[in-house]
């Protein structure tokens, strides 16, 4: 399984290079595979490469979605500093707590 991301090219450079932005990230990639590519477009980057345009309506609404599984990916770590240090405090009454696995 590999992911692609989209990223709009922010700047064309020498040698078939260019620089990406992905949500403020920058990043330089190689548009050997695109050469099509131009300032403003939206390519998909896998390892350093894009590998092909994209729709900018379709590139904001994976965006947009990459966007909502950050905030999701997140919920569990803000679940986990909410549960209590010590498991032993909300065992059952009729759970023998010494007895589970660490």
């Amino acid at each position: 399984m590999c992911l692609a991301i989209p990223a709009q090219v922010v700047a064309l450079q020498d040698d078939a290079m260019a620089l990406v932005d992905v949500g403020g990230v920058r990043k330089q990639v190689s548009l050997a595979l695109v050469p099509e590519a131009s300032l403003g477009d939206y390519v998909i980057v896998h390892v350093g490469y894009a590998i092909g345009r994209l729709d900018p309506d379709e590139a904001e609404r994976t965006l947009a979605l990459f966007g909502a599984l950050q905030v999701d990916a997140a919920a569990p770590a803000v679940l986990d500093a909410a549960a209590p240090a010590d498991p032993d405090t909300t065992a059952p009454a009729d759970l023998d707590a010494t007895a589970l696995p660490r």
